[in-house]
This record gives C-alpha cells, structure tokens and sequence, in this order.
C-alpha cells in the first residue's frame, strides 16, 4: 500500500509500505478518494501544524492549553499513531471486515475519516456505509456537510427570510443550497473568486457580491432588503473582517452565526455602533462531529440519516473541480496552495 509522507513543509511524497492487518473491530477499506481540507491540512502542509496549540478536555469541556505539538518533527506519515491531519474525508470499498463487524461487509463503499492512503484501516465505528443513491465521489463532502448542517440547524431561518453567506467554499455552497431548502426567499453569497460567486448562483443563490469590486455590501444588502439588513448572516470563512461586516449585514435583533475558526479574533471583533445599535446576536456552531458527551444518541443518528439523504439531494458534482492521482499528491496540495481562485474541492484518486 501507499502512504502520504511530508519530508519538510510543502514537500510531500507518497511512500510503499506493507499493508496492514485488522483488529476484530476494524475494517479494511481500499481507497476510492479522498478529499483534502482545505483548511487544517494546508496549515499542516505550509509547515505550520504547531498552530493546534489546544486540545479539548472533555471532563471540563474546555480547551486547554497543550504542548502536544512541541515535539512535531519531519518526517511525517499519515499511518504515523496519533496522526489525524493528513486527510480524513476518505470513500473506498471495503475488503475486509473482523470478525466482530457485523453491519458492515466486503464490497460495501463507505466513508470514513481515513487519511490519504491506498489502504486504509478504521474502527467499524468511525465507518459509514453510502446509500446507493449516492456517488462516491461525493462521500468525501460528508465531513463538511454535518458541519454544514449543524450551522443550519444552530441558525435561526424562517420561510421568508434573506440570508447571506459569507465564504463561498464547499460549506458556503452546501449552506446556500440548504439555506433555500429551509424557507429562505433570498440567499446573497460573498466570496473574494468569481469561481465560487459563479458556482453559488448556479446552485441557488439570488445575488453575489464581491468585497473587492463592491465597496459597500452592507450598503447594497440593505437595498435588496428594503433597508432592513438580512435576517440571518452564516459566516463561514473564519476570516475577523468578515465576521466584522456581518454584523454590519445583519437586520435589527437578528443572528450572526459563526461558522469560521477564528484564530485570536477575540482581539480584533469590532463591538462598536452596529452591534449595540442593531441588537446583533453572535452564536457560535459546533462543527461537523457530533459528541456524545452533549448529543442524545438518536439526535447524532438522525442527524447523520439527514446528511446521507443530502448526499444525494444537493448539487455538488460542480465542487469538485479538481481530481489528480495519489502519485501526484504534491501538486495537489500544490493546486489549493497556489490557485485558491481557481479550486473548491480538490480530491485524490486512487
């Protein structure tokens, strides 16, 4: 089998190495594809992987401070223990199951949160199998999906509503799509690449702006709005101006849901005129794992029956607009790194 190894940063190759064997609980899956996040990963690539500076305590539900990362050095391999951050959007076919893994057999396609490799070998438990109603190719939009779906869920839509998205990536376009299904009347997306403002349109969104050739979006929300604001703001990017503009978006007693990863933002938030005048509530959205420690069983179960379904509801095939072989796993990376105007979705092919 092939593995990912990062020599250096931005310096990654595959590797052969034996296949693995199982555990009773586990399955081995032969990769189909894998989609690469566009976001932990390529902080992993550029060299930056440090940057996990905290880790959840689920006793206290804190994060905390960690220096579980301090010792991060190359090389790096996806199959190494502890190894999370070298993809986990994987669909491929099963070819072995233990002996204790009933729901699950070979020849079934599944998605799990594997890494990038030829062969991949998980817990039964962290193994979904794909309805037959849904393409493989699009398994891989799982993870961002139930994340997607969270946000949904956490936002307050109503039939009627005008809701803008800001961030126009493969969770910006997921949640414009369900934006629409949820009741909204109008969906404004916001991105800095026509690619994704051109995508967004195609899959349901009224009207796209663009902050680098419209001055003023806050401004022109208010004329499609009748000088309202829109009724709720998912703002995905993770980006601390763009949060600040939500709000600045955002109608009177209205919601701004962040999606994004705000590294330090809590230093840069702007809390000036428009959110006290405009009474503006700030929630936050878990992401797309679902925890046991706060989610009934049959809420994550139903949840995940709802994203499955999705799967094959939402338009996604114009997403995925890069597809490049396992041996060219550095150009991949490359793509995203280099191009970011010019990609949504790159994926591995195996």
């Amino acid at each position: 089998m092939k593995i990912a190894k990062y020599l250096s940063p931005k310096t990654l190759v595959t590797e052969e190495v034996e296949d693995p064997s199982i555990q009773s609980n586990e399955v081995k899956i032969k990769s189909i594809i894998s989609g690469i996040s566009h976001g932990t990963e390529m902080n992993v690539y550029r060299g930056v992987a440090p940057f996990f500076r905290k880790k959840f305590d689920r006793q206290t539900r804190l994060f905390i401070q960690s220096d579980q990362y301090d010792t991060w050095k190359y090389p790096v391999r996806s199959n190494d223990p502890g190894v999370w951050y070298m993809g986990y959007s994987n669909v491929g076919t099963v070819v072995e199951a233990g002996k204790e893994v009933s729901d699950i057999k070979p020849g079934d396609i599944v998605y799990s949160n594997g890494p990038h490799q030829s062969i991949v070998v998980r817990p039964a438990s962290d193994v979904i199998k794909l309805p037959d109603s849904v393409h493989p190719e699009h398994g891989i939009f799982l993870t961002n999906l139930m994340t997607a779906y969270n946000g949904i869920l956490d936002s307050p839509i109503k039939l009627g509503d005008t809701v803008v998205v800001s961030g126009l990536g493969v969770l910006g376009q997921t949640i414009v799509q369900m934006a629409k299904m949820s009741g909204a009347f109008q969906v404004i997306g916001i991105d800095l690449f026509d690619l994704r403002l051109q995508t967004a349109l195609e899959n349901g969104a009224d009207y796209v702006f663009n902050p680098m050739t419209c001055k003023d979006i806050a401004y022109e929300v208010r004329k499609l709005t009748k000088n309202k604001g829109a009724d709720l703001v998912i703002e995905v990017t993770g980006n601390q101006k763009a949060l600040n503009e939500a709000i600045r978006i955002a109608a009177p007693d209205t919601t701004v849901t962040a999606l994004g990863w705000y590294q330090g933002a809590s230093t840069n938030l702007d809390l000036s005129e428009e959110f006290h005048h405009n009474r503006v509530n700030i929630r936050s959205s878990q992401t797309g794992a679902v925890d046991p420690a706060i989610s009934h069983m049959w809420n994550r179960d139903r949840r995940l029956e709802s994203c499955l379904e999705l799967l094959s509801r939402l338009r996604l095939d114009n997403l995925l607009t890069h597809k490049v072989s396992y041996d060219n796993i550095s150009h991949a990376f490359q793509l995203v790194d280099e191009n970011p105007k010019a990609v949504i979705q790159v994926a591995l092919t195996y």
